[in-house]
C-alpha cells in the first residue's frame, strides 16, 4: 500500500468529502445512533480476515522527536534508524569568523528523550557510539521524506566515538566536532545563511551498534538540540571568550530513515517481506518495524447488508485481544484508518464523534486483556455501502518508539475462540 497518500487526521473535513465519493456510502442510520439505546437491540458478532501488512513508506520528515540507534526484535527481526538533518543558522543570519576570532570548539548536542536498550545490566549510564557524516546534499526544505529515503554521505567525518551518558530524566549527548567541521568555520565569512547551508549541506547522524543494540529517542524541538561554537575574541591587548550557535534538527528540514532486517519468528511465515504475512494466529503491530494491520470484514457485510438492509448500529467496538506472545509493555493506543480505492486511508469518523457515548478508543483494557477501540459510525457506514475494502489499524504515534504488540489473529480455532473481531447492538 502506498501511504504517500494517506490524509492525516488534520485533513478529516477534506478527507470524509473525498471518501463520499470514492465509495457508495451513506450516512443513513448514523443520525439515529442514541446513547441510551446503546444496549437496546440484537447483540451481534462480525468476524473477518486480516493480515500483517509490511510498508516503509512512511512519511519521517519534519517530525518533532526521532529514533537513532538499532533494535532487535526476535518475532520479525532488527531495525536501524538514523537521522539526517540540515544544519543551518539561526534566524537566518549569517557565519562571520575573521583572523581575530579563535576557536576553541564545536559541540553538537542532542536531547535524549528516552534510551531503549537490550542490555540487562544495571548500570546507571550507557556508552553510546555516535556518528556524524556529512552528506552530499542538504535535505530540502518543502520536500516530503519517507521511511526508505536517505542522502549520500560525502565521507567527511565530524564526529565518531563513544559518549558516556548517565540515564536520568534529561539526558543530553554532548560531541565535540573535530577539524573537519571546524574548518568550515575558521577564517570564513558567509553573507547569508542560504551560502553556509551550500557550504556545510547536512549530516547523518547515527548510533552504531557495538555489540549491544541501543536505540535513543532524540527530542528535536528542545532547545538543548544544538551546535555551539566556543570561541575568542581577541581586540588589541583584550580577549574575549563568547560562544555562537547554529541549529540541528529543529525547524530545519531533517528525517528519519529506517532499514529493517526480516529475519524473526513471524516473518518467515511470508517469502515477500514487501507485501504481507498471514493473520490467522497472529497480527504484528510495530511502527519502527514497518508493520500495520489489515482487517477486512468484507463477507460479513455483504451477507448482512442484504439481510438487514434498514439496520441500524447503536454501538460497535473493534476488539483486538493482545497474544500469548506479545510483550508485557503495551503500546498506548491503537487508532483506525478506513481505506478506499486507489490506496487513499482516512481516520475512521469516530476519532471525531461529537456523541457522548462512552467507549475505550482504541486503549488496552487489562480486565479483558485486549485493545478496544469504538467504530459505530465506521461501522454504520460500512454496512450501509454493503462493501469493506479493509481497516487499517496502527500503533499512534507510530516511528516514535520500538515498542510493540502482537495481536491475535482472525481465525476463531487458531485462537482458541478469540480472535480480532466486531462487537455490535443494532435494530431494524
Amino acid at each position: 500500500m502506498n501511504k504517500r497518500q494517506i490524509l492525516y487526521p488534520l485533513c478529516v473535513i477534506a478527507a470524509m468529502l473525498f471518501a463520499a465519493c470514492n465509495e457508495k456510502e451513506s450516512s443513513i442510520g448514523v443520525e439515529l445512533q442514541d446513547p441510551s439505546t446503546m444496549y437496546s437491540g440484537v447483540v451481534d458478532t462480525a468476524y473477518g480476515r486480516a493480515y500483517t501488512m509490511f510498508e516503509d513508506s512512511l512519511l519521517t520528515s519534519g517530525q518533532s522527536n526521532a529514533l537513532v540507534g538499532s533494535y532487535v526484535d526476535p518475532l520479525v527481526g532488527s531495525t536501524e534508524a538514523v537521522l539526517f538533518s540540515q544544519i543551518s543558522t539561526y534566524n537566518g543570519s549569517g557565519v562571520e569568523f575573521d583572523q581575530n576570532c579563535v576557536i576553541d570548539s564545536v559541540v553538537m548536542s542532542l536531547f535524549v528523550s528516552k534510551l531503549y536498550s537490550q542490555d540487562n545490566n544495571s548500570k546507571s549510564y550507557k556508552n553510546l557510539h555516535f556518528e556524524v557524516y556529512q552528506t552530499v546534499e542538504s535535505p530540502q526544505k518543502d520536500t516530503s521524506y519517507y521511511a526508505f529515503d536517505e542522502i549520500a554521505v560525502s565521507g567527511k567525518c565530524f564526529f565518531d566515538d563513544v559518549v558516556r551518558i548517565e540515564e536520568n530524566d534529561s539526558m543530553v549527548v554532548r560531541m565535540k566536532l573535530n577539524s573537519v567541521f571546524v574548518q568550515y568555520l575558521l577564517n570564513k565569512s558567509y553573507a547569508t545563511e542560504q551560502d553556509f547551508v551550500n557550504a556545510v549541506k547536512g549530516v547523518r547522524i547515527r548510533l552504531v551498534n557495538d555489540g549491544t543494540p541501543i536505540m535513543a529517542l532524540l527530542n528535536l524541538k528542545s532547545s538543548a538540540t544544538n551546535i555551539t561554537t566556543y570561541y575568542k575574541y581577541v581586540n588589541g591587548s583584550d580577549t574575549i571568550a563568547r560562544t555562537f550557535d547554529l541549529t540541528v534538527g529543529q525547524d530545519l528540514p531533517h528525517f528519519s530513515q529506517f532499514k529493517n532486517n526480516y529475519t524473526g519468528m513471524l516473518s518467515v511465515f511470508n517469502n515477500n517481506t514487501g507485501d504481507s504475512i498471514d493473520g490467522s494466529r497472529y497480527l504484528y503491530l510495530n511502527p519502527m518495524g514497518g508493520t500495520n494491520i489489515k482487517i477486512y470484514f468484507d463477507s460479513f457485510v455483504e451477507n448482512f447488508h442484504r439481510q438487514h438492509p434498514h439496520a441500524v448500529i447503536h454501538y460497535a467496538e473493534l476488539l483486538m485481544p493482545v497474544a500469548d506472545i506479545a510483550p508485557a509493555s503495551k503500546p498506548e493506543l491503537i487508532a483506525a484508518f478506513k481505506c478506499y480505492l486507489n490506496d487513499v486511508v482516512v481516520s475512521i469518523p469516530d476519532m471525531y464523534d461529537t456523541y457522548t457515548m462512552s467507549g475505550y478508543d482504541g486503549k488496552y483494557d487489562a480486565e479483558r486483556g485486549c485493545y478496544r477501540l469504538r467504530i459505530t459510525q465506521h461501522l454504520q457506514k460500512t454496512l450501509n455501502s454493503g462493501m469493506d475494502l479493509g481497516t487499517l489499524l496502527v500503533i499512534s504515534g507510530r516511528r516514535s518508539s520500538p515498542e510493540y504488540t502482537v495481536i491475535n489473529g482472525s481465525n476463531v480455532g487458531a485462537t482458541s475462540g478469540n480472535p480480532i473481531r466486531i462487537e455490535f447492538v443494532y435494530s431494524e
